[in-house]
């Protein structure tokens, strides 16, 4: 069986071509019946497994809900059907773990040193001289986590965050990042890669900051929820009350009979026995527990421009101090520069007692201590 290239152009639903992607990207086969209609070949890999259970190899699957009845072997295809819930767990399951390269961008710009002299803020004393520009390979890692919250309901909710591994920062521009257009499994250019930490040292950076956002989301589905709770309660309480007043009610018209009031007594322990019991199972299953995993990860590997520069105070030319700059091509600016002694980014320097450049913070601290 052959994948159809001569298919009549219709217009296609996502699912639908994420199906046909899927196909062809594990190694199996499509064939088109009629639109919307196709027998699909599976690899023996997927045979038997997620989503052919019966190990018969071939399927026919419609996307049509009213072709149904003219294929009536056909499994229907739609969001929420078991096929496509097994589809879309044995492709989150082979992407867990992916990399990819960007390409396609400007690794000239114009009177590059000038625009990185204009983006710094430097004291008048100090000069700075680019040595030379280096292209190389950059990794950028994105995480998704996803973020699952349980009370009396249960939501999910994808977190993604993109480090740096080169200089260990959040990157800030990540839907530029994850720009599909440019990214490809093979890279324009072969280029060395930039000095960079592990995935695995990145990964707690990562979580740092996804837990920083959780908590923001947590606390407001706890406000929530607390507020959703105590409405409960409280016509649970109305409840329990009016059946406490038509009680009162009985018996009030009991002791005007004459009647024998030791019957009520037990109604009303077991009506303030069970009114306890409902409010703390309530309470009980509002509670808020928050769970969290990864689920995937990508390496992009993004070509940038390294700029081995040097910092000379005039007043002091023995005093250099060297500062590797980064372009980055994607957002056409110059990225944070790394602070000589704290390694916190900055974009202003200012000079130390000793004359060495270093962030305000640095800066500030070294002239209160002399």
């Amino acid at each position: 069986m052959q994948t159809l290239s001569s298919e009549a152009t219709a217009t296609r639903s996502p699912l639908e071509e994420f199906f046909r992607d899927y196909v062809e990207g594990t190694g199996g086969a499509w064939e088109t019946v009629e639109p919307q209609v196709y027998d699909v070949l599976l690899p023996s890999a997927e045979a038997g497994n997620e989503l052919d259970p019966a190990g018969q190899g071939i399927l026919r699957v419609a996307f049509d809900p009213e072709a149904l009845p003219e294929h009536p072997a056909a499994q229907l295809a739609s969001f929420g059907t078991p096929l496509v819930d097994r589809l879309l767990r044995a492709a989150a399951q082979r992407g867990r773990c992916a990399q990819a390269y960007l390409n396609g961008l400007n690794l000239a710009p114009h009177d590059l040193a000038g625009r990185v002299r204009r983006t710094l803020r430097l004291p008048e004393d100090l000069e700075l001289e680019v040595r030379r520009v280096r292209t190389l390979h950059f990794a950028q890692t994105v995480f998704w986590f996803e973020a699952t919250f349980v009370s009396d309901q249960k939501e999910h909710e994808i977190l993604s965050i993109a480090v740096d591994l080169h200089h260990g920062r959040q990157v800030r521009h990540l839907e530029q990042l994850l720009d599909f257009q440019r990214l490809a499994e093979v890279p324009s250019r072969y280029l060395a890669e930039a000095h960079r930490m592990s995935v695995a040292a990145a990964y707690p950076l990562a979580r740092e900051q996804v837990v920083r956002t959780l908590t923001s989301l947590a606390n407001v589905r706890r406000r929530e929820l607390t507020e959703r709770v105590q409405r409960q309660i409280e016509r649970m309480d109305r409840y329990y009350h009016d059946l406490q007043t038509e009680l009162d009610e009985q018996m009030r018209r009991a002791r005007k009979r004459g009647s024998d009031l030791a019957k009520f007594a037990p109604r009303r322990d077991t009506l303030d026995r069970e009114h306890r019991l409902r409010v703390a199972e309530l309470r009980q299953k509002s509670t808020l527990r928050v769970q969290l995993r990864l689920v995937n990860l990508l390496v992009i590997r993004q070509p940038k421009l390294l700029l081995p520069s040097v910092a000379v105070p005039a007043s002091r030319p023995t005093a250099a101090t060297e500062l590797d700059l980064v372009w980055d091509p994607l957002t056409e600016s110059l990225e944070a520069v790394t602070c000589p002694q704290c390694g916190s980014p900055t974009y202003v320097f200012q000079l130390d007692r000793l004359s060495r450049p270093a962030c305000p913070n640095c800066g500030a601290a070294t002239r209160r201590a002399k």
